[in-house]
């Protein structure tokens, strides 16, 4: 008799984060999913795990814009970095290794190679830049206060720190300390991997970007803004688990729906709502669900999303990570 329990292989939706805050807002299909991740089941809270996944998916962004990575690139990386966690968790494997890996195999998969060395230079680059600014006022700073405090961390003033990331030299790969990021990167990458099933080729093509221009040449949008902010709405998508739990085409619905509602352009809803020529029907719960997890994440005035975005949040290891605070990289970092 053949097995009936489900791999990882399998493009299923997986179980939800949702915000404990908004549980009454979420949808019925939401509820009716399992709430178990592996992070969870080592009992780290959903709130937890959400600001770990938005950190980590903030470090792929940083990354992705100053390795001059596509926008699919992107995506890929954080759908990687996702799925993942939904069977990896964050006691055993901290965001900084984990990102460092999804960057890596996002760009074989989309065919836009970076060399180990410059991933790890990069890498070093935004981890040096936020170790830097710990113990200063997140709501001011876009690299705002850590939840980590450390000797000495925040003790040069505002120009002082500018100039440490720009006058520093790039390390040296003979180094002890390019070879604790290489050892993180390398063995983090076979670990994804192995946890993936070596199944990463299908994931570009389930990005809600790739229907976005499709979905607004079929309503007849001429505005590129819209399709523009659209876009963008994609991109915030991908900083929360969406890709894992929800078809591409909702996703790229709820876009499309924001975008319009804030260009005050409106779509026909009779006979029956647009966007039940792409999704089908009885799906206005999902859709609306959508909107508001992606409206969420833009949502500056929330403390602890600009912490997840801008700061340095201490991994939760049973051991400590290799970039935490009193490792041998946090002491060697400015």
């Amino acid at each position: 008799m053949a097995s009936t329990t489900k791999t990882v292989v399998d493009k299923t939706v997986q179980p939800i984060l949702f915000d404990s805050k908004n549980n009454d807002q979420r949808s019925t299909q939401e509820k009716q999913q399992p709430q178990s991740t592996p992070s969870s089941r080592d009992g780290i809270l959903p709130s937890i795990e959400r600001l770990h996944r938005l950190h980590g998916t903030s470090i792929l962004l940083d990354a992705s814009t100053l390795l001059r990575l596509p926008a699919s690139t992107y995506a890929t990386s954080c759908t990687i970095f996702h799925r993942a966690y939904h069977r990896l968790s964050l006691r055993k494997h901290c965001v900084w290794s984990v990102a460092m890996g999804c960057i890596l195999l996002a760009s074989k998969v989309e065919e836009e190679p970076r060399s180990i060395h410059s991933i790890i230079l990069t890498f070093a680059h935004i981890y040096r830049r936020r170790r830097l600014r710990v113990g200063d006022d997140i709501s001011k700073y876009h690299y705002g206060a850590a939840d980590a405090e450390a000797d000495n961390c925040a003790v040069l003033n505002d120009q002082e720190k500018e100039n440490v990331v720009r006058s520093v030299k790039p390390m040296s790969m003979l180094g002890p300390v390019y070879a604790e990021w290489k050892e993180a990167l390398f063995n983090i990458e076979n670990v994804i991997l192995q946890t993936l099933g070596f199944t990463l080729y299908w994931i570009p093509d389930s990005h809600p970007h790739k229907f976005i221009l499709y979905f607004v040449r079929v309503l007849e949008i001429d505005d590129n803004e819209v399709a523009q902010k659209a876009w963008d709405y994609c991109n915030d998508s991908c900083r929360i688990d969406l890709c894992v739990r929800c078809e591409p085409e909702i996703m790229a619905c709820a876009a499309i729906l924001m975008a319009c509602s804030s260009n005050e352009i409106e779509l026909p809803l009779v006979p029956c709502p647009w966007w039940e020529v792409f999704i089908g029907g009885n799906r206005d719960g999902d859709l609306s669900a959508v909107c508001n997890a992606i409206l969420s994440v833009g949502d500056e005035e929330n403390m602890e999303i600009r912490r997840a975005k801008y700061a340095f949040v201490p991994s939760l290891l049973d051991k400590t990570s290799f970039n935490d605070p009193e490792s041998y990289l946090w002491s060697k970092a400015d």
